[in-house]
């Protein structure tokens, strides 16, 4: 599944949306995979992030997690949040924002650290944004 970003681009402080690539939980035990999910031209305000499921999670996931951050591998905006084990298709796990502020032509990125390949599920990281 292709990056989506949702909302009125046109408008001034409408909400956006952005989200990840759909990460694979079991991808391998501490096998990493980061992901751009922003980068705009003007800076931005970032109102929330969460982790959406798209896939129901069986078995111990709860190892793996997504962090935000403005560097490969980086936690600035989001630090590390584990995934959460029988979660069905549609629910989401909060991620607690530590920084709201994005500097122009600033990426923000997700780093999704994988669980053993005896789990399952898929996921993918969404935020809310606000173009300052």
């Amino acid at each position: 599944m292709g990056k989506r970003t949702y909302g009125s681009m046109g408008l001034d402080h409408a909400t956006l949306i952005a989200r990840s690539q759909a990460f694979n939980l079991d991808n391998g035990a501490a096998a990493t995979i980061d992901d751009v999910i922003l980068r705009h031209t003007k800076p931005v305000t970032l109102r929330s992030a969460r982790i959406v499921y798209s896939d129901a999670t069986t078995g111990t996931v709860a190892a793996g997690n997504a962090k935000i951050g403005t560097t490969v591998g980086g936690a600035e905006i989001v630090a590390a949040t584990a995934y959460e084990n029988t979660k069905a298709v549609g629910t989401v796990t909060a991620m607690t924002l530590v920084a709201v502020a994005v500097p122009a032509n600033t990426p923000v990125i997700v780093r999704h650290t994988g669980v053993a390949a005896t789990q399952a599920g898929l996921a993918y990281v969404e935020i809310e944004y606000l173009v300052d």
